[in-house]
């Protein structure tokens, strides 16, 4: 029975191979996207599953708590991971990870990756990172060990094996006591090697103070116990670990167990990279829509045939056929029709692959959805068996003795599902059409923001260069400096502890109040000299610049007007003068600057603390110098030179700050792209049908055409005739898509701390490119239509 069925369809699909053709073509395309989104989403849900202890690994988070306010802290205490693991027998292990940018030097040569972690040597226990040679269990105990990836092994060492060999980190011989298998792509943690923590100088404030934040904290759970049990009974483990603490800081802590499962979807800051679960969601939507849009295309087209089929129907039901028979039969046709959809789509992503990879930033293949293609599989039947219920119960209806003799008429049975139908379409389409306004609206609002900064121009720009405390360099910084300001093209040097989109560090303090001691706050301290102001263009609202400060005596600080308001006060030249103290460090305010955006503007913007501070004491992270644009790959050329000669332990590593903002936004960027094109194949299915309804309609109005030309109507007024349906279509799609548009981006838009109202504009403009290209669809057949010769219609009247 079922081979009949087969058998028949295909002859049924042949004889109609335009209609097929059509079908095929646009469920080809709506499962296409579906494959391919599926291939980005799964990617991005995979990501640290391959750890084998994934599903008890969690990252423990906190957050600082002062007069009500909560500040999420990126990073987590030294003392935390030890303590956990000591005081709670919930936890197998823990792990702490703090990074590690330095130069690896190798027989004399130097290397400079950012890709370098300090970590306890229990990192093995927890995380699934598999040595090639060495022992996990003892290969990052012992103070001076590193181990590398097989790729920075072989960068340092050739084809020698690396094990045992020394490498010199700062001012150390590190011995490589293992060598791992290069981290997994699908890893939020990425590195090159890991140097054991013990290495590291132990300043206890760091390592023993609560509100020291520089690490983050993994915990291993003993089997049978869930994160969520575990996070409930941490309220409890602060209070009696830190509860002294908290009451002298007069700041609470909260700490939260998040899974590592769901760890890259979910978090916001931290170390390592991360995702956007929000944008995840909004393209498995989309995936949803345009398949729903090419399972409306199938329904229309089958429904607006039912004439061409209703003659079968009769001679097979007079014949003897039942009509579970033949909806069997039509059922059949769908998903033979869905089913060769599939494999068209197959190939179709196939050949799109390399754009998708460059479009999407992954190395994605057809095999990486392994298991995933069975689900495909059956949402290609299912589509074919929803999308072909309703013409084949329909079909199979029809009363043989009506079709028979001529009285049956298919215009009024199926025209109100089909224009619903299309009303779906066109709302789906203007939705996503306007839903990509607004992502590349939003992108160039945050990139037309005022930074509070000087990113420089046409004249100069920012040039960063990360040394990342070296203490090489921080030895020659004064002739550093002297040369670099004497050097042709460079306007203004600066060293500072860190620079925006460098990360940031978190300091607790206190600005004395209007009416007495200031309550704790907290802020971004940026520690630097006296130059990093106008370096930086940073605008001064009152006061002036910090002055060199000597190690023992009192700080100049310098507030942001946000920081200001945190200690509050009205307007910026009342707290000029009062005592504050970040730090430990105690001193006062001498200035405000206008705020300024450290990162993205994702984030709002932070109190920002700027106190002068001798390299000695703190030594610096960054330099930063303001270079001229003219003759800039000269000046970059000498810089280089001048940097071998003074520093030839380091290598010139250097990037442009307004380079490095673009980058805060490139996850946007590539939702937006993403969007764009699944949008625009969502418009070109919705035309594929719409241009077979359109032929449809014109064919059974022939006979009408050809009277009104007869009678005079111009071809002007039979094309207005066509096409009226698809404005009315059109404005009613916009409807629909209105509050789908705005109800959607604007929780999209919740997640930036600036963001642009959803507006009438995209959808307006949405709505009208959607029209234009319906017009032009229904416009080819109406004109065709129009400038037949009426005779060949009426001929047999």
């Amino acid at each position: 029975m079922l081979k009949n069925y087969l058998t028949v369809a295909l002859r049924t699909l042949r004889r109609n191979r335009g209609f097929a053709l059509l079908n095929v073509a646009g469920l080809a395309l709506g499962m296409a996207c579906v494959i391919m989104i599926a291939l980005y989403v799964q990617d991005e849900r995979g990501v640290d599953a391959f750890h084998e202890r994934a599903d008890r690994i969690a990252r423990i988070d906190i957050d600082f708590v002062t007069n009500g306010e909560v500040e999420p802290a990126g990073n987590t205490p030294g003392i935390l991971a030890p303590t956990i693991a000591a005081s709670m027998p919930e936890v197998e292990a823990a792990v702490r990870i703090m990074q590690a940018d330095r130069v690896l030097r190798a027989g004399g040569e130097p290397f400079q990756t950012d890709r370098l972690f300090l970590v306890d040597p229990e990192v093995f226990d927890v995380f699934t990172f598999p040595l090639r040679s060495g022992d996990p269990a003892t290969a990052l105990a012992e103070p001076g060990s590193i181990v590398l990836t097989e790729t920075l092994a072989a960068t340092l060492f050739g084809d020698a094996p690396a094990h045992g060999q020394t490498v010199e980190w700062t001012d150390r011989v590190l011995t490589v006591t293992g060598v791992m298998a290069d981290v997994p792509r699908q890893s939020h943690l990425q590195f090159d090697g890991l140097i054991s923590l013990a290495t590291a100088e132990d300043p206890g404030w760091f390592y023993g103070n609560w509100f020291a934040v520089m690490f983050g904290t993994y915990a291993l759970l003993r089997e049978g116990v869930p994160v969520n049990e575990f996070e409930a009974k941490l309220p409890a483990f602060i209070e009696a670990e830190a509860g002294d603490a908290m009451q002298e800081e007069g700041t609470g802590l909260v700490l939260h167990a998040r899974p590592l499962e769901t760890l890259y979807l979910t978090a916001e800051r931290g170390m390592g990279t991360f995702g956007n679960g929000a944008t995840l969601r909004i393209l498995a939507l989309v995936a949803l829509f345009v398949l729903l849009v090419a399972a409306v295309n199938f329904t229309n087209l089958a429904t607006a045939r039912s004439l061409d089929r209703a003659r079968e129907v009769g001679v097979r039901k007079s014949l003897g056929a039942r009509r579970s028979g033949l909806a069997a039969q039509f059922l059949a046709e769908a998903v033979v029709l869905s089913l060769a959809a599939t494999g068209l789509a197959v190939g179709l992503v196939q050949l799109a692959l390399p754009a998708f990879r460059e479009l999407s930033d992954k190395p994605l293949t057809l095999l990486d959805l392994g298991a995933g293609w069975i689900g495909i599989v059956a949402l290609a039947g299912a589509t074919g068996l929803c999308a072909g219920a309703y013409p084949a119960f329909v079909l199979s209806g029809f009363r043989p003795a009506e079709v028979l003799k001529g009285r049956f008429a298919s215009g009024q049975r199926g025209q109100a599902l089909r224009q619903g139908l299309v009303v779906v379409q066109f709302g789906i389409s203007v939705a996503l059409i306007a839903a990509t306004g607004i992502v590349f609206s939003q992108l160039r609002y945050m990139q037309a923001q005022d930074l509070g900064m000087d990113l420089g121009g046409d004249a100069t720009q920012l040039l960063v260069l990360p040394i990342m405390g070296d203490s090489t360099v921080v030895r020659q910084l004064p002739e550093l400096r002297a040369r670099l300001l004497t050097a042709p093209g460079v306007a203004g040097m600066t060293a500072s502890i860190s620079a925006p989109t460098f990360g940031t560090y978190a300091a607790d303090g206190t600005v004395e109040a209007p009416d007495g001691p200031g309550d704790e706050m907290s802020a971004v301290i940026v520690l630097t000299d006296t130059s990093y102001i106008g370096v930086y263009g940073l605008a001064l609202v009152a006061g002036r610049t910090p002055e060199a400060t000597p190690p023992d005596a009192r700080r100049e600080y310098v507030l942001s007007e946000t920081a200001v308001r945190e200690a509050g006060y009205a307007s910026p030249e009342a707290v000029l003068g009062k005592p504050a103290a970040f730090w430990g460090m105690e001193g006062e305010v001498v200035g405000v600057v206008r705020d300024v955006h450290i990162e993205g503007l994702q984030r709002a913007v932070e109190p920002l603390v700027l106190a002068a501070s001798d390299a000695d004491v703190i030594p610096p992270n960054v330099l930063t110098l303001r270079v001229e644009t003219a003759g800039l790959t000269a000046t970059l050329a000498r810089l280089e030179t001048l940097w071998a000669d003074l520093v030839p332990s380091r290598p010139f590593t250097y990037s442009f700050l307004d380079e490095d903002f673009a980058a805060q936004y490139v996850g946007e960027q590539r939702f937006g792209r993403l969007f764009g094109v699944f949008a625009g194949l969502a418009i070109v299915i919705a035309c594929l049908g719409l241009f077979g309804l359109a032929a449809h309609a014109t064919a059974t109005r022939r006979k009408e055409i050809g009277v009104r030309k007869v009678l005079g109507a111009s071809v002007v007024q039979i094309v207005a005739l066509l096409s009226r349906s698809a404005v009315a279509l059109v404005g009613l799609g916009v409807v629909i898509a209105v509050p789908v548009v705005v109800l959607g981006m604007s929780r999209w838009l919740d997640g930036f701390a600036y963001r642009i109202d959803v507006g009438w504009l995209p959808l307006a403009l949405a709505g009208g490119v959607v029209l234009l290209i319906a017009l032009v669809t229904v416009g080819v057949h109406a004109l065709r239509a129009a400038h037949a010769d009426p005779v060949k219609s009426l001929r047999y009247e």
